[in-house]
């Protein structure tokens, strides 16, 4: 059930190429009479996965834009009812993203392609199945020293600093039995909310949308695809950019399967304890965490999990963090 590893390709298209090394270094120098000199990143990408039901897909690349910009990209896909949205997702989210992009690797541009690439992938995953995803991706820009966040569903990304300073969730929770915001969109265009209801009559779980037609109920419906959901379902993005910070931060992408098992304090204690660990070796860490607290109470098939669980994480480390993290507190970080 458990899988670390990578893989290597290179696509070429009209408007840039997609790296997919794993591990990729980035040095800018910017040069400003007003500005302190910007520091040099090394970027690293590591992941783990258990797999149950085969839903959850993933990626971390690096592309280049025509206009030589390069884009470090981390996602996380996690599908539901089939593999196949998710993994549809996986396979051409890149290469969207680069074109929507039209060789422009700005932030206006950046957040135009999030949202284009968003809304094509949807409607060419409720073209080919009935499945849904979420989709949560963040692109890191090292040379504007810039995060930019995109997400449907629940799949929850951090930026954790590297000084140990607070850190930002980089995505919206789209679950309708959290998201107020999702809940009124919803029930504004005629959606019914309830709870299932078990064996006993009693209802449980989380807050459902049924949309009729002998359709089950759906925890949420801002995703990819899920044509069952019809006209419910939106899937405009989430989007925000922010700045990364110059002590460098470690950005953490993970599914349900590990956010549903662990409260986001202690897999964010991980993060900041393991920051000079490899970065394979703490996505591995969080994983394992999360599969042994779901079995925490229940050792009955206790390899077996639960859930797909998922965690990728992207390191952007100071070239000379050596110097400026001496014991990790960061001199001079804004």
């Amino acid at each position: 059930f458990f899988f670390i590893g990578h893989s290597r390709r290179v696509f070429m298209g009209s408007l840039g190429v997609i790296d997919t090394g794993v591990i990729d270094t980035f040095g800018a120098e910017i040069v400003d009479a007003s500005e302190p000199l910007e520091p040099s990143f090394e970027i690293q990408t590591g992941s783990a996965q258990i797999v149950l039901k085969g839903e959850d897909a993933y990626g971390s690349r690096k592309l280049v834009l025509e206009s030589s910009d390069e884009l470090h990209v981390t996602f996380v896909c996690d599908g539901h009812g089939g593999a196949a949205a998710a993994q549809l997702c996986a396979d051409k989210l890149l290469p969207i993203l680069i074109e929507e992009a039209r060789g422009d690797g700005s932030t206006a541009s950046l957040q135009r392609a999030a949202t284009r690439a968003c809304a094509r992938l949807h409607a060419e995953a409720r073209a080919a199945s009935t499945a849904g995803s979420t989709l949560t991706c963040i692109i890191v820009h090292p040379g504007r020293r810039e995060v930019t966040a995109f997400n449907l569903g629940d799949s929850a990304a951090w930026m954790v600093p590297r000084d140990g300073s607070a850190a930002t969730l980089l995505a919206e929770d789209h679950r309708l039995d959290t998201s107020e915001a999702e809940r009124e969109r919803v029930i504004a265009l005629g959606g019914r909310l309830a709870h299932a209801r078990g064996l006993s009559g009693e209802p449980g779980g989380p807050l459902r949308l049924w949309p009729g037609g002998g359709v089950g109920g759906a925890a949420q419906a801002r995703v990819l695809g899920d044509s069952r959901l019809g006209d419910f379902v939106d899937a405009t993005p989430a989007v925000t950019s922010l700045k990364l910070p110059r002590c460098g931060a470690d950005f953490l992408v993970c599914s349900d399967g590990v956010w549903d098992a662990l409260p986001a304090e202690a897999v964010l204690a991980t993060v900041r304890g393991m920051m000079r660990s490899p970065v394979t070796l703490a996505a591995s860490a969080i994983v394992e965490s999360a599969l042994n607290q779901r079995h925490a109470y229940d050792c009955d098939g206790y390899r077996r999990p639960r859930d797909d669980t998922t965690a990728l994480l992207l390191r952007v480390r100071r070239s000379d963090e050596a110097e400026v993290l001496p014991a990790g507190g960061c001199l001079g970080c804004s």
